[in-house]
């Protein structure tokens, strides 16, 4: 028993320890892998828009309207 009361604060201090660096390393990950995601999200829209761009096709719903929107017919 007495073993056990010397050896429990240790024990506790581990786990603890053991839990938030579990917490840390796999925060790390999903933000690594959401990163890797959002990269590939703007790589793919920037290969989109130089595709447009270099054949002059324009999508209908562009977000910036039209060439000549605003312009008098």
């Amino acid at each position: 028993m007495e073993y056990i009361k010397v050896l429990l604060p240790s024990i506790g201090v581990g786990l603890l320890f053991w839990y938030v660096m579990r917490g840390i390393l796999r925060s790390d990950s999903v933000e690594r892998e959401e990163m890797e995601r959002y990269y590939r999200q703007m790589d793919s829209e920037e290969t989109a828009e130089d595709h447009e761009s270099s054949t002059g096709v324009a999508e209908e719903n562009h977000p910036h309207g039209t060439r000549n929107e605003g312009r008098p017919d």
